[in-house]
């Protein structure tokens, strides 16, 4: 053999190896740092900026943190905005997996995908053609942040439902989220999805336990709408399954102040894995209008 192809032997050889290792690596690790993230200290993302008593108004009443009990991806939720800060126009796809190992199914592990869309500059624009310059208020005001991506991996510990074992985040640029698609319409459009046509049942609303600070005087937070729907989808939500990278088994849309003259928050919510021999996808759709009361709908797609 040649010294030329010796070298491609070698280098051959070289590839298959690492294909082989990152087939094996750590789901977490492969998942945290995907191309692109940059891992975030743990240690400061829960610290004093995420704690405080205007997120937590009943902190220090009880022995446990007050997000002892929260599931993960309304936990990870409030530790992204405490880290992004808040913006007053804004969608976010999330993206949560539940998993366990076939070797070890008693340990789980929980993955949340994040992605914001800041909806400010849109907003804006949308306003030029309908608002007096001089009645217009500056672009600033409809909220100045990047897009932007956050990923965690969580798993109970230290008597917390979803302690957090890693995180990162990354800049999403203006193609990128242009591209991407949030249940039906693409993420960076004004319009919210309604998800697919069909018979909507209205559903009862959940009441939560007030650990965390709910809605403002501008409507509900984020993560309050996504926990409404997690509540919502029941037991098949907390089931947990093999890691898959690119799974999009819970897909969580929620859409604060995107359009319309009212102030109003949407909320889509799929699942795609329902453990029902009827059922194949389980849809509820939230909306909020101002101070009005919050309706959510369900829809239930037979399985094909």
């Amino acid at each position: 053999m040649g010294h030329t192809a010796t070298i491609k032997v070698w280098l051959s050889g070289l590839l298959l190896l690492a294909a082989a290792a990152a087939a094996n690596a750590d789901p977490a690790e492969r998942f945290i740092n995907a191309k692109g993230f940059r891992a975030v200290d743990v240690e400061a993302l829960e610290g004093s900026r995420y704690y405080t008593a205007a997120r937590f108004p009943k902190m220090g009443a009880s022995a446990f943190r007050p997000d002892a009990d929260l599931p993960a991806p309304v936990r990870a939720l409030l530790l992204m905005e405490s880290h992004e800060g808040a913006l007053p126009h804004a969608r976010y796809l999330v993206n949560y997996q539940p998993t366990t190992k076939a070797a070890s199914p008693d340990d789980r592990l929980d993955f949340v995908d994040i992605t914001r869309f800041n909806l400010g500059p849109a907003v804006h624009a949308d306003l030029v053609d309908s608002v007096p310059a001089e009645h217009l208020a500056d672009v600033k005001v409809f909220g100045v942040g990047p897009h932007v991506r956050w990923r965690f991996a969580m798993s109970p510990m230290r008597g917390m439902t979803a302690g957090l074992d890693a995180a990162s985040r990354k800049l999403v640029t203006s193609k990128e989220a242009a591209a991407m698609e949030c249940l039906g319409l693409p993420c960076a459009n004004l319009e919210s999805a309604e998800g697919p046509k069909g018979r909507w049942e209205p559903q009862k609303l959940v009441t939560p336990a007030p650990s965390y600070r709910r809605s403002t005087p501008q409507g509900p937070v984020p993560s309050s709408v996504v926990e409404q729907l997690l509540t919502l989808m029941g037991e098949d939500a907390q089931r947990p399954t093999p890691f898959a990278g690119n799974a999009k088994r819970l897909v969580f849309v929620v859409s604060a102040h995107a359009g319309g003259q009212e102030q109003q928050t949407t909320g889509l919510a799929r699942n795609a894995l329902v453990f029902d021999d009827a059922v194949g996808t389980y849809w509820l759709r939230f909306h909020q209008v101002g101070d009005m009361a919050a309706e959510v709908h369900a829809l239930s797609q037979k399985r094909r």
